[in-house]
């Protein structure tokens, strides 16, 4: 029987948003490039596929609020529960060393809990059979840590999706995060887990930590930095060595998925097309491990699509039709 990827795509919410408003970077205030667009964008490519199926985004409440408490600190919680229905800057909730680069609302944050709810349900599908998952969610969330927000993130999904499979019995886990930026948030929360390894590969100077480069919190955690625009085949390499690092001592493997390494990206400085994801997603299924997929970053609308079909392709071992 040939493997399926199953679909779980976040609900839209009562009182959720329509995108980010803003966001700090460089220096300059830039418009909000993060909005269900999207997803929508990346539901196109990846439907491309007859064995992409589609499964709802069935966690309970309960679960949602038990992970998001195993992650984030009880104050930052609340204080993101009292969020005004207007924007505002908390520069109190920032990382470590850095200014506000976003602003939050009411809105922003029930986007959020779906987002998290979204990759708990799919990180209960491998618990009950699946082998391959991908929750469509936003915002991305690897740069929300403990007790911060940041980069369009304000609740860890990748996070939640490793805890409940590591609840679930399958540990340890491994989180790969492909994503161009540093997951300052993720390798912060799953610090102390010790059945949680993280593997990063990242662009350098390294823009959401104030050192501008990291240095693991441990010994299972380990970093990739490239600097400038790495070739395929030195990335693909290094995305080969962490694979199967992982797999060799993990039970699941969940995948942060961020497609703005891809040329034009507004939030990019990388120049891959589309058709790296192809790549990756022959990675991915030759691991042999159940694979969460849970998505980060990704911004050029006009690439998602392209995006979204080639790693589908790839995990599922189909051919790539040219763009």
């Amino acid at each position: 029987m040939s493997a399926e990827l199953l679909m779980v795509e976040q609900r839209r919410a009562r009182g959720g948003d329509d995108g980010a408003v803003w966001i700090l970077e460089g220096g300059q205030v830039r418009p909000g490039a993060d909005d269900n667009r999207r997803m929508a964008e990346v539901r196109n490519g990846l439907l491309c596929h007859g064995a992409v199926r589609g499964a709802p985004a069935s966690a309970t409440g309960e679960e949602l609020d038990a992970a998001l408490g195993a992650m984030h600190d009880a104050e930052y919680l609340a204080a993101l529960a009292g969020a005004p229905r207007e924007p505002v800057v908390m520069p109190e909730l920032t990382p470590p060393g850095l200014p506000p680069d976003i602003p939050v609302s009411a809105g922003l944050v029930v986007a959020a809990r779906e987002g998290v709810r979204t990759a708990i349900s799919a990180a209960a599908l491998l618990l009950a059979g699946g082998r391959f998952s991908y929750a469509l969610c936003r915002p991305p969330g690897h740069h929300a840590g403990p007790g911060w927000f940041a980069g369009y993130c304000y609740l860890n999904s990748a996070a939640a999706a490793a805890l409940t499979l590591a609840e679930g019995g399958r540990r340890p886990v491994g989180i790969l995060d492909l994503d161009l930026h540093y997951p300052n948030g993720t390798a912060a929360i799953v610090a102390g887990m010790e059945d949680i390894r993280l593997h990063s590969l990242h662009a350098w100077p390294a823009t959401n930590v104030a050192a501008r480069t990291v240095t693991p919190y441990n010994e299972r955690e380990r970093v990739v930095e490239f600097s400038g625009s790495p070739g395929t085949d030195l990335y693909l390499d290094a995305a080969r060595r962490s694979v199967e690092s992982l797999s060799a001592d993990c039970e699941a493997l969940v995948v942060s998925l961020g497609y703005d390494i891809v040329s034009g990206d507004p939030h990019g400085s990388w120049s891959f097309a589309p058709a790296i994801f192809a790549a990756i997603g022959r990675l991915l299924a030759g691991c042999g491990l159940p694979v969460c997929v849970v998505q980060e970053g990704g911004y050029a609308l006009d690439q998602l699509a392209a995006c979204g079909y080639a790693f589908a392709a790839g995990l599922l071992d189909e051919a790539v039709v040219p763009a």
